[in-house]
């Protein structure tokens, strides 16, 4: 399959990954500075939000620029991006319905069999 693109659609294209690449960077930087500078008294949920949202605004451009999915029709974005989105909501969930299990087993006392640190498998040695 042939490539044909003018001489401007190629220029904006390179335009737009250069666009993403100072982007992506300025972001890390301010990441970067976040993390070192934070004083300890402050929320530090504040700066994990904000992590969080910079890290997918950092996403969104090396899936977008990158990966080309900005330039592919709306019906492959949607079947490339949907099931990520599925996806980190299942991670969510499993982290959370693990917590609940923890806490839960802290309330019930429940006491995991201890194995004894003596070296071996439980078995004798033949």
């Amino acid at each position: 399959m042939a490539h044909d693109l003018t001489k401007e659609e190629y220029s904006a294209q390179v335009a737009g990954v250069w666009r993403a690449t100072v982007w992506l960077s300025v972001i890390t930087i301010a990441e970067v500075v976040a993390a070192l500078m934070w004083p300890e008294e402050w929320n530090r949920y504040t700066l994990n939000f904000g992590f969080i949202a910079l890290s997918l605004l950092k996403a969104y451009f090396i899936v977008g620029e990158f990966m080309h999915v900005k330039y592919e029709k709306r019906a492959l974005a949607l079947t490339i991006l949907v099931p990520t989105v599925f996806l980190v909501w299942f991670i969510i969930a499993f982290l959370w319905e693990g917590a609940m299990w923890l806490d839960n087993r802290e309330i019930w006392e429940v006491i995991l069999e201890q194995v004894p640190s003596g070296g071996g498998h439980g078995g004798g040695h033949h």
